[in-house]
Formats: structure tokens, sequence, C-alpha cells
């Protein structure tokens, strides 16, 4: 079903990056359904630009969103977590069923 939706890998960031981390604020603020999803939206909308800018064949394109790193300065580096483990690990079953899949047709 997701595969056949058209902005799919947009949603699917959005989701991956913002939904699942702001669920714990939609219940501890009181955020409303309606709010929640304004800002999927908008989450959506800039994962399309962030999929849409890597597509490019020319670096300097690319590169060009790197801009918003400028925010994250002071963050702190990415590390692999048991969550982030876990993802993978998720992500490798899902590819391994979508190319059984494959084969079969």
């Amino acid at each position: 079903m997701a595969l056949k939706q058209s902005d799919a890998h947009y949603k699917a960031l959005a989701n991956f990056m913002f939904r699942e981390i702001i669920e714990d604020a939609h219940a501890k603020y009181n955020i409303s359904d309606e709010d929640m999803k304004t800002m999927c939206k908008k989450a959506v909308n800039r994962a399309m630009v962030y999929v849409n800018s890597q597509k490019s064949r020319d670096k300097a394109k690319r590169d060009a969103f790197l801009i918003y790193a400028l925010y994250g300065l002071e963050w702190d580096d990415a590390e692999t977590t048991d969550d982030i483990i876990k993802q993978y690990e998720l992500l490798k079953c899902c590819e391994e069923i979508l190319r059984d899949g494959q084969r079969k047709h």
C-alpha cells in the first residue's frame, strides 16, 4: 500500500524524522489532532524538498541542502543507539520481503 503512494518517500521520511518523535509531545502537551495534522503536512512538504534536492546529479545542488546543518552546530553528533540498530534491522527485514516479492513476480 505505502509503495503505491506517489509521495511515499516524503511521508516515510517525515514519519521517521518527525512524527514518531513528536508523538510524545502530542500527548504530554495536549497538542490538538488538528495541529498535529498541520505539523505533519509541513513535515511531508519539507521532506519533499530534501528528497528532491538529493536526487540531483549535481553535487553543489545536493550539498546546498547542508545550509540547514548550521542550525545544528551545537547539537550532539549522530550515534548508533540500540533504537537505531533496531531501525536498521527493521529496514533489512522489509528489504528482504520486498526482494522476495519481486522474485515471485
